[in-house]
């Protein structure tokens, strides 16, 4: 298998399901599918299985892109029948639910990726670069704004279905893990789930962090996946040589390096160069998942774990929002250190 191309299982055929479909094809890939909906799934025009265990009996790997609280009984099937799998975030619930699927496929020794969009966006990975290459100086504020007017899913709320993305990214393009979180979570639709999500963050290194998700804040462009939807899906990274911010949803990133200096009479005034604009290419979501999906087939076949793991991609930030969850409950300041 590690020499050929393995044979794909995507389970869940919904709209983001469909995004994994075209990617797929758009690399030459005709998956076999499968669907609690077989109309769904029949849809599609591939060979559709009859189960999840004759599917995998006849796959090398799974791509999950189905909803969220189905993830950890199906990912499990997935690892413990010996297959690869590629789970769509969010991985899991819970942090400790994310664990016991690492321990899982530690323990079956498989490869676990999972689909952590912004990872793969050319803006997103340019900022990682860019940071780690120490163009931004000291960072000291990160904030992201995943919200707009959509559908309220009813499988998750906010946390889950939003804020998730930006738990992974913003660690990840600062470099480092947050320490402490603060949270307010509402409930505006009184629905029973948090539709709206304000999470605050300490790293070690001092850096603050914020984001802001939710379905019941103003759009700004048309959401890409998620058709009449309204969306902003948008990151600021200041340091102190330069400040940043990318659209994605209006795939624009301005930069300007500079920073503030001492004047006359105690005042701090900036000194910053002309904005600029970085040619970093745009990317589609089809674009993207396609190379998520590159990624975790190379994994496949080298047999080397993704960076997008089980650990640092459906632990960590699970973690985190398990920290979002308490602080608002206790309304205060969580340590990671109190979330196992």
């Amino acid at each position: 298998m590690a020499a050929s191309m393995p044979r794909l299982l995507l389970v869940g055929c919904g709209a983001f399901g469909r995004v994994h479909l075209a990617a797929l094809r758009g690399m030459g890939i005709e998956p076999l599918v499968l669907d609690a909906d077989a109309g769904a799934a029949a849809a599609t025009g591939c060979t559709v299985a009859r189960s999840l265990a004759d599917g995998l009996a006849a796959c090398d790997a799974a791509i999950i892109a189905t909803p969220v609280p189905t993830h950890l009984p199906i990912a499990g099937a997935v690892l413990r029948a010996g297959r690869d799998l590629f789970l769509e975030k969010p991985a899991t619930e819970t942090a400790a639910e994310a664990a016991a699927l690492a321990a899982l496929a530690d323990a079956q020794g498989r490869i676990a990726q999972v689909g952590l969009y912004f990872r793969f966006h050319p803006k997103a990975q340019a900022l990682r670069r860019m940071v780690a290459a120490g163009e931004f100086g000291a960072l000291h504020h990160i904030a992201a704004r995943f919200s707009g007017v959509k559908r309220a899913r009813g499988d998750s709320g906010a946390l889950l279905n939003d804020a998730v993305h930006f738990a992974d990214l913003l660690p990840w393009i600062a470099g480092e893990a947050p320490a402490k979180v603060f949270a307010t979570l509402s409930d505006p639709l009184g629905r029973g789930r948090e539709d709206l999500a304000v999470i605050q963050m300490i790293f070690p290194s001092g850096l603050t962090a914020l984001i802001e998700a939710g379905c019941v804040l103003p759009g700004r462009w048309p959401d890409a996946v998620v058709p009449g939807a309204e969306t902003r899906k948008e990151v600021t990274v200041a340091g102190r040589a330069a400040l940043a911010e990318v659209d994605f949803a209006a795939e624009t990133f301005a930069l300007r390096r500079g920073t503030h200096q001492p004047a006359a009479q105690g005042a701090w005034l900036p000194r910053h160069a002309a904005r600029e604009d970085p040619a970093i290419p745009a990317a589609d979501p089809v674009q993207v998942v396609a190379a998520e999906l590159a990624a975790f087939i190379d994994a496949v076949r080298t047999r080397r774990q993704p960076h997008a793991n089980l650990r640092d991609g459906a632990l960590a930030p699970a973690r985190i929002l398990d920290a979002a969850r308490r602080s608002a409950a206790e309304a205060r300041v969580v340590s990671l250190t109190e979330i196992a």
